[in-house]
């Protein structure tokens, strides 16, 4: 196949929607090509088999996007990652994009697309009843291989116990979750000189920091495999606020520590996109009480080192390289 991706942006969605994805189906013998602002001349002629267009909302974008409706020469598939018509307020930068005219063209691009392309079950309950005549694929998110075989780099002192959260601007109240407790547990005196706090991504160490407790900053990487390579935690914290945004999000968070080997304690509630998996089997120490399964998990070296050996064991089965049959089967599907 000859495959065109219109991604949106070059930082995580676009990399593990278009760019990962991409890049294996190349390796497996398609046709790839990708940007983010140029259409080539051969997707305009439709001599292209597939063009996927990420989100596509902007003006100028729909247009063309309407335009390869119409002429019927190209396969257009819509691929989402996000519930972009439930975006949390408090997301302040996201709800003010994705206004009512943003939100407008995403249903109406979405609605004439063949194939759309989603991360959830949810996001697929969304697309179908936007678009009940298109087919309709769940591919979550993958990860690549390399990150099952990476040893992870040593914390500036190792004899803390890392505490790691990975997250945006966007995770305001979902960071809000666990701000309190963990506050609270870097600041009791058991925990001093024992334990830090490390955010990577958005500066979330300012919420917890204390004159006692231990915490530090890392900012987002250029690329996102440069990001995974620097990740220094022995577990990770996801936490997640209730919502329908958050109803459909990936588990992509958990995906990754468990393929770097780190044991997660995550948010699980009705909905949550982790809460399958502590139905499903060992792959993280599940939340419940933040506070107690933190002083678990730091206090257990042996239990860190068994659920991240289970959670890395797990992550093995989602790998891209293990997984590109299913957006070769999405996008070669008929209807």
């Amino acid at each position: 196949m000859k495959i065109f991706y219109w991604v949106a942006d070059y930082s995580g969605c676009g990399y593990y929607r278009c760019l990962l994805p991409g890049a294996e189906l190349a390796n497996r013998g398609h046709d790839v090509m990708a940007d983010g602002s140029t259409v080539p001349k051969e997707v305009h002629s439709g001599e292209c088999d597939v063009v996927v267009g990420q989100r596509v909302c902007n003006e100028a974008a729909s247009i063309t996007w309407q335009k390869f409706a119409r002429a019927g020469h190209t396969k257009l598939v819509f691929e989402t990652d996000d519930l972009l018509t439930e975006v949390d307020p408090s997301n302040r930068i996201a709800h003010a994009f994705y206004n009512s005219e943003m939100v407008r063209r995403y249903r109406e691009n979405l609605a004439v697309a063949d194939v759309v392309t989603v991360t959830t079950p949810r996001l697929a309950e969304h697309a179908r009843e936007i678009n009940p005549t298109a087919a309709i694929h769940v591919l979550p998110n993958q990860i690549p291989a390399w990150l099952l075989e990476h040893e992870r780099p040593a914390s500036p002192d190792p004899d803390l116990v890392t505490i790691g959260w990975r997250g945006g601007l966007s995770h305001q109240r979902d960071f809000g979750e666990l701000a309190k407790s963990l506050r609270a547990f870097l600041l009791h005196p058991r925990n001093r000189g024992v334990a830090e706090f490390h955010a990577m991504g958005a500066p979330y160490h300012e919420r917890v920091a204390s004159n006692h407790g231990r915490v530090r900053w890392t900012g987002w990487h250029e690329a996102v495999g440069d990001f995974l390579r620097a990740v220094d935690f022995d577990l990770a914290v996801i936490p997640l606020r209730p919502s329908i945004f958050n109803e459909s999000k990936s588990d992509l968070a958990l995906v990754e520590m468990s393929a770097l080997g780190i044991p997660s304690i995550v948010s699980v509630w009705p909905g949550s996109p982790y809460t399958a998996h502590s139905a499903a089997g060992p792959v993280g120490c599940f939340a419940g009480d933040w506070a107690e399964q933190l002083r678990y998990l730091v206090d257990n070296p042996e239990a860190r080192e068994q659920l991240g050996k289970e959670a890395r064991e797990w992550a093995a089965g989602r790998t891209v390289e293990g997984n590109a049959w299913r957006w070769e089967q999405a996008y070669g599907d008929e209807g």
